[in-house]
């Protein structure tokens, strides 16, 4: 029995530590490991794309399948990443999965009801990238750092993996229905880069009918996307992981 944690867009395994450390305190076999591009330099990051992240946790899952069950955890991009691993394993691919921890998954990064917008780049998003396909953020706060840290590529926006990104989750949107392994998702109330209402979807959508929603508030309005390393929820979401994964693996 093992446990596969993927991280986030731009991020690092740093993401997906407390998790990690928690599963394996707990005896379970842990893999955390960095997407193509990740924890690498800027050009490798960019020059990456969503088919290579894909690629890569389908092959790390194939390969821990063949010791037995295998709980997955995902984390923004990572769990998009981690839906297309149940949709393989629908399709006869792979091996279903034990579980699914879903953080802060995002399947709209803009809607027009009710209307959110993760940021404004995401308005004619196809036309910006073209135009201008990197953009340059200003380092993060000393306040948001504190609250909810964090290790990656924090200055660089590339829209083209957004772009990507919105092809995912069009294509996985509709097979939501088809997924049913058993479904603990968890989001913050605040989080601006993935709106709750993303949360509210994929447990309205999805096809199985254990699901579980932890939707949860905090003083901080820093990390609001970063439930995994922000101070006020960090040991929740890890204890919720080892409690999970414990309960699926154990029914594997």
């Amino acid at each position: 029995m093992s446990c596969l944690l993927l991280h986030g867009l731009a991020g690092s395994p740093f993401e997906m530590e407390g998790p990690a450390r928690a599963l394996k305190d707990a005896g379970l076999a842990v893999s955390n490991e960095a997407l193509p591009g990740h924890g690498a330099s800027p050009e490798a990051y960019l020059a990456s794309g969503y088919a290579d992240w894909r690629a890569a946790a389908l092959e790390r899952y194939a390969a821990l399948c063949r010791t037995g069950p295998v709980w997955l955890a995902g984390y923004s991009l990572g769990g998009l990443l981690a839906l297309e691993i149940c949709l393989a394993a629908v399709e006869g691919r792979v091996p279903p999965p034990a579980g699914l921890l879903a953080l802060a998954v995002p399947l709209f990064f803009r809607k027009w009801h009710p209307y959110f917008c993760a940021a404004p780049q995401f308005h004619l998003l196809r036309w910006r990238a073209r135009l201008q396909p990197r953009v340059e953020l200003p380092p993060r706060s000393g306040a948001a750092r504190a609250a909810a840290p964090w290790q990656g590529h924090e200055t660089i926006y590339y829209l083209p993996h957004f772009v990507e990104l919105e092809a995912a989750q069009r294509r996985l949107r509709p097979v939501l229905p088809r997924l049913t392994v058993p479904l603990c998702i968890v989001q913050l109330r605040h989080d601006a880069c993935c709106h709750p209402y993303n949360s509210h979807y994929l447990q309205k959508q999805w096809g199985g009918r254990e699901t579980e929603l932890h939707l949860w508030r905090t003083r901080s309005p820093h990390g609001g996307h970063l439930p995994t390393t922000h101070i006020e929820c960090r040991e929740r979401v890890a204890a919720l992981a080892v409690t999970h994964a414990r309960r699926c693996l154990a029914r594997a």
